[in-house]
Order: structure tokens, then sequence, then C-alpha cells
């Protein structure tokens, strides 16, 4: 950068005319910022857009699948069954009792932990150093503090004592007690809470301070999962001493897995490999019961748990090996309308039975009777959400395709910014937003790919109710000038009932069927597919609905502000050497009067003036 001199031998004001000057040299970078600023609008606004299709979208996820169109509701007597109908079916009452809910296939073990925690005999004359081996770290059921010993010479009576009073300020007395046994050794013990749990401790070395209390790292009260194997060999309470490396199976019947393991395994990569295995069942350790669970995610007879060791002695050591297991079968009882009982059973506890959808909670002692009428409302319901979202949509697309260009507004500079108050700037902006969307194909192409439905016919659906109209729901009639309301719908509601009171079933096809051919499809699963593609065309335009960057390369409009940018950060290069070389002219400038002036005073003092 230039030294920048003020105007002192010619008296101009050197930074404002320099300012001047570089306003003109700015003007071709705030070109670029005001069109950046258009782009970031433009984004803006088919964002905008965006949100309206999603909103069209989840409304029509809510008419495109007939289970949710079925015109009928099931009400139950109790929480104990609840029911609801997925299929077309008949106003009913039906009584059911749950004699056995559908279970799967468990083994929970017995405790599995050699509980205690007793180290080595520690030394007759232990000497604790101030940062070479005072310090170890005591986790109590997860919460870890770290333990520093005051530095002395201690016999083991006296380092009992010196820990148990470190242990108690770490964690509080009465939480872990620290014995000393007539052979020197130094124990924890944690202290039961009232269900008679007691926590688990496990300690760590920091700085050696461990071994001098006879006791070894990640040593623990009770199996501690996250412990390599290796450590662990002794600590199974049925006295097996576990052997590495092995093998053990998992079979559910019809698939085995075989997880191996050795040293360096721990109890937890041990489950998360038979979690993630092809069985379908989950292994999970519940530290207060001390046990062991192999569940099946499946229900019913036909789930099933095997375990057996194939070498080693993994499953012996937590009591699990030879363990088989079966699921069971629902057992429902059923009675329709005063009919014969059907007893019926079901591998799950939640299935549909005669088009009704049925899910089991508890066994029950009594029959729970369902009630199976019609339910008009529910459609209206869903189809007057459905009609509210496309006019909303259509609202927009109308206007913003309708709009004006504002030529007298350009986006504003940050000078401008300045002078403005926020209230200004947003008014400003909403004039230089409008008409940006007026061409876009994209908004044409909403409206008109949209339009194009609310008059199919759709194939295979009773003539009296294969068309949006044929129920009651036509378009606004279209009123010269008003191109706000052009494509919006409208619903005769006495109609729409009349439809779904006579046929619900040609209702519900109207906007659910979906054979695989277009002129069978009906309306909503049509329409559900077009927004989704609009959605993709839309996030390709501008970006989703929720994001908040302008310049990513992945959509059309970012990939031009971001190029945009570029330049601007080009620009912002050149005007700074363009700033140095004015005032570099003006420096010269001035050195330049200052010798004349020099040579004119220099004159003048000779001439005797």
């Amino acid at each position: 950068m230039v030294m920048r001199i003020t105007g002192m031998a010619s008296g101009m004001d050197i930074d404002k005319m320099v300012s001047d000057l570089m306003n003109v040299e700015k003007i071709p970078q705030t070109k670029l910022r005001q069109k950046k600023d258009l782009l970031s609008f433009q984004m803006d606004l088919y964002r905008e857009v965006n949100t309206k299709v999603a909103s069209l979208r989840d409304s029509l996820d809510q008419i495109r699948y007939s289970s949710n169109m079925t015109g009928m509701k099931a009400t139950s007597s109790s929480t104990d069954v609840t029911a609801s109908p997925v299929s077309s079916v008949s106003a009913s009452t039906i009584t059911v009792k749950v004699n056995q809910l559908a279970s799967s296939a468990q083994y929970t073990t017995s405790a599995v932990s050699k509980l205690g925690f007793i180290g080595n005999s520690v030394s007759a004359a232990t000497n604790i150093q101030a940062g070479v081996n005072d310090s170890l770290a005591v986790a109590l059921d997860g919460t870890t503090k770290v333990i520093t010993l005051a530095p002395n010479v201690y016999d083991p009576a006296q380092l009992q004592s010196e820990l148990q009073i470190e242990i108690d300020k770490a964690f509080g007395s009465g939480r872990i007690n620290v014995g000393l046994n007539g052979s020197n050794q130094l124990s924890l013990d944690p202290v039961a809470i009232s269900t008679g749990y007691q926590p688990q401790v496990t300690v760590y070395d920091i700085n050696g301070g461990l071994g001098n209390l006879g006791f070894t790292p990640g040593q623990s009260f009770r199996l501690n999962i996250n412990a390599p194997l290796s450590d662990m060999a002794s600590k199974f309470g049925n006295g097996t001493t576990l052997s590495v490396p092995g093998q053990f199976t998992v079979s559910n019947g019809t698939t085995t897995a075989t997880i191996d393991y050795d040293s360096t395994d721990t109890i937890q990569s041990i489950m998360n490999k038979v979690n993630s295995s092809s069985t379908n069942v989950t292994m999970s350790f519940d530290a207060a019961s001390d046990s062991f669970t192999f569940k099946s995610k499946l229900t019913g007879a036909a789930s099933q748990i095997s375990l057996n060791d194939t070498s080693g002695n993994f499953l012996q050591a937590i009591n699990a090996n030879g363990a088989s297991v079966q699921g069971s079968d629902a057992s429902i009882d059923i009675t329709q309308d005063g009919g014969a009982t059907q007893t019926i059973t079901q591998s799950s506890n939640k299935f549909t039975y005669n088009g009704i959808a049925y899910s089991l909670n508890k066994v029950t002692t009594n029959d729970v009777t369902i009630t199976v009428a019609g339910d008009a409302d529910s459609i209206v319901n869903k189809i007057k959400n459905f009609v509210n979202s496309y006019n909303d949509l259509m609202d927009l697309v109308n206007r913003r395709l309708a709009e004006m260009p504002s030529r007298d507004y350009a986006p504003l500079t940050d000078d401008q910014k300045s002078s403005m108050s926020e209230s200004d700037i947003a008014n400003w902006n909403a004039k230089v937003k409008q008409g940006l969307l007026s061409n876009s194909d994209d908004l044409k192409n909403i409206k008109n790919s949209l339009r194009e439905l609310l008059t199919k016919s759709v194939d295979g659906v009773s003539s009296d109710f294969n068309a949006l109209y044929k129920i009651g729901i036509t378009t606004v009639p279209y009123v010269v000038g008003n191109q706000q309301d052009a494509g919006k719908l409208q619903i005769d509601e006495t109609k729409l009932r009349d439809a779904i009171a006579q046929n619900p079933t040609a209702v519900s096809n109207l906007f659910t069927n979906n054979p695989g051919l277009e002129s069978q499809q009906g309306i909503a699963v049509t329409m559900f597919n077009r927004a989704n593609d609009m959605l993709s065309s839309l996030i390709k335009k501008g970006g989703k609905a929720t994001s908040m960057i302008y310049d990513d390369v992945t959509t059309d409009l970012g990939k031009q502000v971001y190029n945009l940018e570029l330049n601007i950060s080009d620009w912002n290069s050149k005007l700074s050497k363009k700033e140095d070389d004015y005032y570099k002219r003006f420096s010269d400038m001035e050195q330049a009067i200052q010798k004349s002036n020099a040579q004119i005073s220099w004159l003048s003092s000779q001439m005797g003036g």
C-alpha cells in the first residue's frame, strides 16, 4: 500500500477526491453485487413456492392410500385392543378376546458377575510422591473422579485411611468403603442403594498410583463390559475362567451367526457383533440384575434362539451355553355381528383381519367391543385440507406470474442501506422482488401440470365417481380480470358427502388407485408424484426451503451466485490497487507542488522578497 498524503501543499481534500473517483471505479462491482442480490431474491421466491408445494404434497400423502380413505372408523371399548379399518368394510360390531399375546423368543441369564474388588498385598511402607505415583481414577457407575493421595510414606492402615478420605471427598461419604484385610490387601466396596443394587466401581491408572494400592488398570467390582476380556477372565460368578480366543453361535432356527472373539475384545464389542448379525437377535446387559438377555426382534412361534459355544467358553461363563427358547403366537377369539366365534393365531400383536387392522396391547379377561361405523368426516376433512393446500399454492403461483417487474427499483447498496430504516429496506426489497418470477417456466409448469389433473377421468372407477367434478370438486368459475383465482378449487360439500354415502369405495379409488397404469392411477397418487418432481426441480433451481445458503453450487441459481462472488472478490483486489494508484498520483502531485513552492520561496528570498 502506498503512503497516503493529505493535500497540505495543494490545499485539496485528497481523501474526498479519491473517494469520489473510487465510487466511479466501483460501479462495475456494484452492478455485480446487485446482480447477485437479484439472484438471491429469486432463490428466496423459489423457496417460498417450494414450501407451498411441500405442503400440498403432505396433504396428498393423507389421501393417496386406501387405508386412509375407507370412510369408516372403528371405536374400541378398551385400550387393551385398538382397531382401524384399512380397506372397504361394512358397519359392524365385533367382539374380541385376547387369550395370549404374541411374544418373541427371549433368554435371560442368571446373575453373571463374581462380585468383589480386592487388590494384591500392599507394601508395609508405601512411598507416595507428588506427581510421580499419587493419582488414579475411580469410576462409580459411570461418574469418574481423579483421586490424588497426599505425599507420604504410608503403612497399609494409613494407606487405607488416606484413600478413604480422598474417595469421600470425591464422591461423598458412604458411597464406597475402603477395606483392608489381614493380608494387607485393600478392597473397594460400593455401598448398596435402597433396592439392594451395588453400583459398579472401576479403577484406572494415571501416573502409577494404582499399582501402589495393589490394584490393576480396569479392575472392577462386577463385570466391566468395556474392559478387554483378558482383564475379565476370572470375573464370572459361576467359577468359569474365560479362555480366549474362542467363538460361539447364535441361531434363529433358519440363520446361524458365528461370533468370534479374542483377548482384545470386550463384552460390549461381542454384544455389538451379535446385534449386527443377520439373525435378528439382540444381546444386552442389565447392570441392575447383573444379567444378559438375548432377544429375537421377531415375534411368534417361529421366533427361536439357540446359543452354543463352539470353542472357548464365553457362553458358559455367562450362563447361556446350550440355551434354546421359542416365542409364541397371539391367540384371539373374534366374533362379528353375533356370528360364530373364530379363534385365530397371529405371529404379531399387530395384524389385519377382514379389512380391520388390530393392535393387541394386553391379554383380556372380558370381551372388547369394536364398533365399525361410517366416518365421512375423515374423508371430507382430508379432502378439504388438500383443496386448501392446492389453493394456497395456486394463489402464490398466480401472484408471482402476474407481477410486473418494478424497473425503478434495484437492489440497495450498503451505502444506501446505512441511511434507511429496517422497514424501509424491507419495503424496498419487496419492490425489487416484484416480477422476478413473472416468466418462470418452473411456475408455469407447476400450474399447467396440476391443472390438467383436475379434469382427469380415472379408468377402472365407477363412471359416476371417476372424476373430481363428479364428487363435487370443481374449479372456481373464471371472472374476467381476476387471474388471482384462476385454477383454484372449490368443494360442494353436500355433493361430496352424498358421493361418500353412495359409494365410499369408488370415492376412495378416485384418489388412491395405483395399479401401475397411468390412466387408472388415482388423482392423489398422480398429483403426489408430480409434486415430488416439482420439489426436486425447485430444489435444483434454488435450494431447499429451509436452507440459508445462497452460493450452493449444486443448485442452478446458487452456482451463478458463487461465480458472481468470485468476480466480486476479484474486483476487491483490483479496486484496492486502483485506490493505491490514485493516492500515488496525488502523492506525486503533492511532492511536485511542495518542490515548486520551495523553489518559489527560494527565488523570493534571493530577490529580497
